[in-house]
């Protein structure tokens, strides 16, 4: 799969932002420097480059890492994980990146592509935003949708979620449509996920509609069975292996690299958002062969990046005790204790050449556990459930005996006293499988699993405002400045307390 340079998406996307309210200065001429017009194979890499760095591996996924404890903040605190996140913190990630650049560009190449007969590119433009709708909807709950991409309108309606999501199944729907009539001419090198691979792009959107109906199945007027049916009926023509991943590939070239390793390994930006000492534990104590994967050893990153000439010890069942430090992790809301005691993000997910998986199989297989928990109970959810382990330890790479170790001493559902302790083992493997990606989060809010506990920060130390983990981001402040009433009515209220509250699917007690 080749990619464009990060220089190379960084022009295209700020030619995007702009080129569609351009007119030329006089009629008679047209000004080169800015285009009324840019081919779809020039927005759609600009587009799906941006997504994946500013969207998919930004600030979401950065925050609520650290909310459900696979991260935490080795620094001085207050910060996002002792809740210290305002008004202010998302208004990148609502404004700049996902309405202005990604979703309203979108909306530009759909419509262009749609009157050229290009449906494929349309079809991707759909798949992209209803994914971005669904991070803005699933973070802030109310959102403006419908009113969101008229530009004579300075301050949107907006959408309750349920409505939302209808708009994003309907979108995902028409994608599917598009792909199957693709049009006379298609992605190809310039689709910089799938290489123009449509039938990838048709499971990886069934998947996506999967997902969606699982996230669904707790929300009012609506039911688990029904919610998992539709679930499995997407999944039977969803991801059928770990080839199907939405991987999104970086390279080594400065510029190029993989996000996290720009947030968390190279100094340039910053070091010390590292591993959990919860999730850590929870590897170790579940004897989890992923640990060596997801974490590097502590003292292969220092505040200056990583160590030259680290050289990592030879892993050994030893390391799973939990109090030796050749994997250790960090205790959330405590202030840092320096990076080198202290294990970072593993070279799997940060290396400068490691992709980003956007859905994974591995995810497809566990949906399809819960779901089949919920319609056929927990003997057949079972063997699903070793195929979601499974698929996810092939994934990072762990060998054939080590997986068969690990499924051997699995809990076997069928034996467990309840559906909800059945549904909490699932869960609970889903959240390592789900390392670094907002579902676990998600999942999280659904179902209440695994068990988190709020943090506990020591004595002296400064104290979260908030004593439960937040359930959402505060609707950002560019909001209240410039669609006040609009916002007002959704009747969140300011401050820290915004984010207890839950959005319209999150009902569990």
């Amino acid at each position: 799969m080749r990619q464009l340079t990060y220089l190379k998406i960084f022009m295209l996307s700020f030619l995007l932002i702009g080129f569609s309210a351009c007119d030329s200065f006089l009629d008679v001429n047209e000004n080169p420097n800015e285009p009324e017009f840019v081919d779809e194979n020039l927005q759609l890499p600009a587009l799906l480059g941006y997504f994946s760095y500013r969207v998919i591996a930004n600030e979401p996924v950065r925050v609520s890492s650290q909310w459900i404890q696979q991260t935490a903040w080795n620094g001085v605190q207050p910060s996002a994980d002792t809740y210290d996140y305002i008004e202010s913190d998302p208004n990148n990630f609502w404004g700049v990146y996902s309405y202005v650049t990604v979703m309203n560009n979108v909306k530009t190449l759909i419509a262009q592509a749609e009157e050229n007969g290009m449906n494929a590119y349309a079809g991707m433009g759909k798949v992209v935003l209803a994914w971005n709708m669904s991070l803005i909807t699933d973070f802030f709950n109310e959102a403006p949708y419908s009113e969101a991409f008229d530009p004579s309108n300075t301050t949107p309606g907006y959408d309750s979620q349920e409505e939302i999501y209808e708009a994003i199944f309907d979108l995902l729907s028409e994608a599917l449509d598009d792909f199957a009539d693709p049009g006379p001419i298609t992605p190809g090198s310039d689709d910089l996920l799938y290489g123009g691979d449509l039938d990838k792009w048709t499971r990886m959107t069934n998947t996506l509609i999967a997902r969606y109906n699982m996230r669904l199945s707790e929300a009012p007027g609506n039911t688990r069975v029904n919610r998992a049916n539709a679930a499995l009926q997407a999944l039977g023509v969803g991801f059928g292996s770990n080839a199907d991943d939405a991987n999104f590939a970086y390279a080594v070239t400065a510029g190029q690299e993989n996000p996290w390793y720009q947030f968390v390994i190279d100094s340039k930006w910053d070091t010390r958002n590292q591993l959990s000492r919860t999730y850590v534990n929870m590897l170790k104590e579940l004897e989890d062969p992923r640990l060596p994967v997801q974490a590097r050893q502590a003292g292969a990153v220092s505040v200056d990046g990583e160590v030259s000439g680290f050289t990592p010890e030879p892993f050994s069942s030893d390391m799973y005790a939990l109090d030796d430090s050749t994997y250790f992790g960090h205790l959330n809301a405590h202030n840092g204790v320096g990076q080198t005691n202290v294990s970072s993000i593993g070279s799997f997910y940060s290396a400068p050449d490691a992709p980003v998986t956007w859905i994974s199989y591995a995810e497809a297989k566990f949906l399809e556990a819960e779901a089949t928990l919920f319609t056929g109970g927990a003997a057949l959810a079972q063997p699903v459930l070793h195929d979601a382990v499974r698929a996810s330890m092939e994934k990072l790479g762990v060998d054939d005996i080590a997986i068969d170790a690990y499924l051997f001493n699995l809990v076997d559902l069928a034996a467990l006293v309840s559906e909800e302790a059945a549904h909490e083992q699932i869960m609970t493997q889903k959240y390592i499988a789900s390392f670094l990606s907002v579902e676990a989060y998600h999942d999280w809010r659904r179902t209440g699993y695994p068990d988190i506990s709020p943090v506990d920060p020591p004595a002296g130390q400064v104290q979260p405002e908030l004593s439960e983990i937040p359930r959402r981001f505060p609707y950002p402040t560019n909001e209240f400045q410039y669609n006040a009433d609009n916002v007002a009515n959704t009747g969140v209220l300011r401050g820290y307390d915004s984010m207890t509250f839950r959005v319209w699917w999150d009902t569990r007690d």
